[in-house]
């Protein structure tokens, strides 16, 4: 098996391969940011200081997630630069909080759970989760830049 490239590049262009090889690569992430919801909140309570915390680190693992499935799925869709995977994995990451908080919403009027306390609580949420992606992204091309300089 080819070892991790900086841009997790693949020769085996299968879908499954490219499937197995996110699971490995970044598939942790958002793993390690659910359970850590569940600790701390069970330490300290949802709100009001893990909630915000926990959408941040889930933006920055879902755009982890989500560049490295854009680069290993290369072979697949093409050669997209950098700046493409990149804009890529935010709008994908964005994506995904907008599903979150759809989720969020289901719980509410199907379960009648209590998770979307108001709007601006769900926008909050939201903005937090498209910070969380692009703090990542941009610090790693930062030090993708210090890596090449």
């Amino acid at each position: 098996m080819m070892t991790a490239s900086k841009d997790f590049a693949v020769s085996d262009t299968s879908i499954s391969a490219v499937l197995i090889r996110v699971a490995k690569e970044s598939g942790w992430a958002p793993v390690v940011v659910l359970i850590l919801h569940e600790v701390l909140a069970g330490i300290f309570g949802h709100e009001p200081y893990v909630d915000p915390v926990i959408h941040f680190l889930g933006g920055a693992a879902a755009a982890f997630l989500l560049r490295c499935s854009v680069s290993c799925a290369s072979g697949l869709m093409g050669r997209p630069s950098r700046v493409a995977t990149d804009l890529l994995a935010f709008g994908l990451a964005t994506v995904v909080a907008v599903i979150w908080e759809l989720g969020e919403l289901l719980s509410d009027l199907l379960l009648g759970s209590n998770i979307q306390r108001s709007a601006p609580n769900t926008l909050r949420d939201l903005a937090l989760g498209m910070a969380g992606a692009l703090a990542y992204l941009v610090l790693r091309r930062v030090a993708a830049s210090r890596v090449e300089a």
